[in-house]
C-alpha cells in the first residue's frame, strides 16, 4: 500500500480523530451525537454506513451527512444491524438534529431531562443536594 492510498484509508482510528475534530466547531449537541457513534464503535467499521454517509474533507477531518443518514436508516438499509445498534443509531441522529431541542434547554431542564433518561436505563440516579446542602436523591431541586 503507497503513501497516498494509506492516508485515504478510512480506519476506525482515523475515523474517531477526523469526526473529532469536525465536531468542535459544532454546538453540544452534535459533539455529543459523534461522541456517542465513537465509543460504541459499531457503525464507525460499518462499510456501507463510511461509504454513504462519512466525508472527509482535505483538512482531514470527517463529516457525517446526518440527512443522508436519516434516509438510509428510515429505507432500511442498515437493517442488518441489531436492533440495539439501530436503536442507538437513531438516538444518536436525533441528538445530533436537535430534535428534542436540547440545546435550548435550561440548567434545571437539563438535570431533569438527564435524570429521566438514566431512570429510564435502569441506573441509579445520582445523588444531588439542594441550595440548603439536603439530599434530594436524584430529584433536581
Amino acid at each position: 500500500m503507497n503513501t497516498d492510498t494509506r492516508r485515504r484509508t478510512k480506519t476506525a482510528t482515523s475515523v474517531a480523530v477526523g469526526l473529532r475534530l469536525w465536531a468542535e466547531s459544532h454546538d453540544a449537541h452534535v459533539r455529543a451525537a459523534v461522541e456517542l457513534l465513537i465509543r460504541h464503535g459499531v457503525w464507525l467499521r460499518r462499510a456501507e454506513l463510511l461509504a454513504t454517509v462519512l466525508h472527509r474533507d482535505p483538512d482531514g477531518s470527517y463529516w457525517i451527512d446526518w440527512t443522508a443518514l436519516r434516509r438510509e436508516l428510515d429505507a432500511g438499509h442498515l437493517d442488518r444491524s441489531g436492533v440495539k445498534d439501530r436503536a442507538l443509531l437513531d438516538l444518536a441522529l436525533d441528538m445530533a438534529t436537535d430534535r428534542y431541542r436540547l440545546s435550548a434547554m435550561g440548567t434545571g431542564n437539563a438535570r431533569l431531562i438527564a435524570d429521566a433518561v438514566t431512570a429510564a436505563l435502569g441506573l441509579p440516579l445520582p445523588r444531588r443536594t439542594d441550595p440548603t446542602g439536603a439530599l434530594t436523591n436524584g430529584v433536581t431541586p
